[in-house]
């Protein structure tokens, strides 16, 4: 006998008890299932200021699940809350190579009381110092034998920017209070020496003056970052620092800085005041999803934080906070590198302007107030499906970041190719293509992911993510193990796995020639499936992005 079972719309651990009666004897059985939608937690957040005696309004109505849905507004005289929705990314972020690691940890050195104010919820308690140190160890675990750090755990080439971001994050934990191994940094600062002593070039693209896109050979961007990181742990390399000032026009813009900067950094402020360009313009990189992870954000808020770390009164400060704010704020999407820096830069110059006395009270469509006197306030109670409104008064700015969350009940989701294109294709143990997503319990099925590139570029640290239907389990990630599939000929290998109960993520590269990416799952449950996407995303540009194939599948006795 076969029963229809529905849930209803929400997520959590839902039940059903069988009982059967034969007589004077009894059986009964209880058995849980984890129900949730076919797709993933889908996130609206934004951020505004309003002029003291001024109004305003925050409308939370996004249809999302009620049991699956947050929401939280963060108000403030402190212009980085408006960009709290950056480090909110940051701590939310899935992935945890090295450099997002220490994406993730390094504001929180700073601005914990900030990170706990958007993550404290109830019952909930944020251990910034905790979070930072285990994030110290996490790097300290990934270090080579070099002294360089790696992408992943296990692999046997170091990233050389990373390893820099890596030494400026200890550097300044360090510095902080945070228990740092002396001798494991010490080593990697010897490396970071080494490195910048190589006089490696790369390829940089940007934009020119004229609207142009180009391309120039560069000293790396590294070499500069290497060399700040050691100047400012009294470990300055002095003759490789003149090299390059010697060559000063070959670098690129942020490199000019950086390199001006660590002038001014060991005390040489005539050098520094010789180097530093006049102003933050002339050209615009473009995004690289690999080796020093450049952008014009990133490059811009480097540039920025260096400065305002030694010459906070520079005239050039505020030119180039409207500049990172102007670029932020057109943003959609930004990868962990450029929210990292760019909140460090912000940060800093937030604490340099705090003289508003903007007062406001705030009251939802449901009849609830609240009072702003000044101090942060967060609020979290009743602002899902409701509205909130402002009234302000006083002088000074008013401002706020809002973010709601939750799953939208049929897991709905805008298919998208943009400059990649991945698909999830079926085949049974033999090789054959399973046609109609229909299968039979206990059945062995090869899923097969497909990654194209539409563009040009070799595309670096890209994440795919494959949602798996509820009658499916993984058996194995690995083929190799597995008898009978050695018609598979076109495996491609990959950087990391994350194996979970619901998904796999798969992290890899793209170069121009279609790449293919197999696991194993296992038909276990009879029933009529939602089958979630396959998700294909560059970590560190958005603008390379492809999802698609989700469906219902059928797993039959």
């Amino acid at each position: 006998m076969v029963y229809k079972i529905a849930a209803p719309s929400g997520t959590g651990e839902g039940s059903f008890n069988v009982q059967v009666i034969n007589g004077k004897e009894t059986y009964s059985e209880k058995t849980a299932l984890t129900v949730r939608p076919p797709a993933s937690l889908q996130v609206r957040n934004g951020s505004s200021a309003i002029k003291g005696g001024q109004s305003g309004a925050v409308d939370f109505n996004f249809g999302f699940i009620p049991s699956t849905a947050e929401a939280e507004l963060v108000v403030s005289r402190s212009p980085l809350v408006s960009f709290a929705d950056q480090l909110s990314y940051l701590l939310d972020y899935p992935h945890g190579c090295a450099e997002q690691t220490i994406s993730i940890a390094f504001p929180q050195i700073y601005y914990g009381d900030l990170v706990k104010s958007l993550k404290n919820k109830p019952g909930y308690v944020v251990q910034t110092k905790t979070n930072v140190q285990a994030a110290i160890t996490k790097i300290q675990s990934m270090q080579h034998y070099s002294g360089g750090i790696v992408t992943w755990p296990g692999q046997s080439s170091t990233n050389t920017w990373t390893s820099a971001y890596a030494a400026h994050f200890l550097t300044e934990a360090s510095k902080a209070g945070f228990e740092v191994n002396e001798s494991s940094k010490e080593k990697l600062l010897n490396y970071l020496r080494n490195e910048s002593r190589k006089k490696n070039t790369e390829d940089y693209w940007y934009w020119a003056s004229d609207k142009t896109y180009t391309n120039k050979k560069i000293p790396a961007k590294d070499i500069f970052y290497s060399l700040y990181v050691l100047a400012i742990n009294n470990k300055a390399d002095r003759s490789t620092m003149n090299y390059y000032r010697s060559r000063f026009n070959d670098l690129c813009l942020d490199s000019k800085y950086l390199l001006a900067t660590t002038y001014l950094a060991i005390g040489d402020r005539r050098t520094y005041d010789d180097l530093l360009p006049k102003a933050f313009e002339g050209e615009k990189s473009g995004n690289a999803t690999g080796g020093s992870f450049y952008s014009y954000v990133r490059d811009l808020s480097m540039a920025l934080n260096s400065l305002l770390t030694h010459d906070p009164d520079n005239a050039q400060v505020g030119i180039m906070v409207r500049q990172l704010s102007t670029e932020i704020s057109k943003r959609n999407w930004m990868s962990t590198q450029e929210r990292a820096i760019s909140f460090l830069a912000l940060g800093k110059f937030s604490r340099l302007t705090q003289q508003s006395t903007v007062t406001a009270t705030l009251t939802t469509s449901g009849g609830k107030s609240f009072n702003f006197d000044g101090k942060d306030l967060t609020i979290r109670k009743e602002l899902v499906n409701t509205k909130v409104n402002f009234t302000t008064k006083g002088s000074g700015q008013l401002y706020y970041f809002w973010k709601s969350e939750g799953l939208t009940t049929d897991g709905s989701f805008k298919p998208e190719d943009a400059n990649i294109r991945v698909r999830k294709t079926f085949f049974n143990r033999n090789g054959s293509e399973i046609q109609g997503n229909v299968f039979k319990q206990n059945d062995l099925i090869v899923v097969r992911i497909s990654l194209e590139n539409l563009s040009r570029s070799f595309i670096e640290n890209i994440v795919v993510t494959d949602m798996l239907p509820a009658g499916f389990e993984i058996e194995n990630p690995r083929i190799s193990s597995i008898p009978d599939l050695d018609w598979i000929k076109n495996n491609s290998g990959t950087e990391h796995i994350d194996m979970r109960d619901d998904r796999i993520n798969l992290y890899t590269s793209l170069s121009a020639q279609p790449q293919y990416y197999y696991y194993v799952v296992r038909a276990v449950s009879p029933g009529n499936y939602v089958m979630g996407p396959v998700s294909a995303d560059a970590m560190y540009s958005g603008e390379y992005h492809s999802i698609n194939g989700a469906g219902r599948i059928i797993v039959k006795e």
